[in-house]
């Protein structure tokens, strides 16, 4: 994994992103988290457009797989 001779990776504190496994992982690879609260969607705006596209793909329910990811690709796009 190579991002580079100094960056800082955010995260949320999801129990799986704190466990053991993972901090140890990050600290083999010398990888510098950034602390952040749990539960904060209103400090990662991507949380709102996640909810968006859940709600759009809810109110389409595509048939199958293929669908879906056509679909996603499609609000997506709207979104940005």
């Amino acid at each position: 994994m190579r991002l580079g001779r100094r960056f800082i990776f955010q995260q949320d504190n999801d129990p799986k992103h704190k466990a053991k496994a993972t901090l140890e992982w990050f600290k083999t690879k010398h990888i510098h988290v950034l602390e952040w609260p749990r539960q904060s969607p209103d400090l990662n705006p991507i949380e709102n457009l996640w909810q968006d596209l859940k709600t759009a793909v809810h109110k389409h329910t595509p048939s199958n797989l293929t669908e879906l990811e056509l679909f996603c690709k499609e609000e997506w796009a709207k979104m940005s």
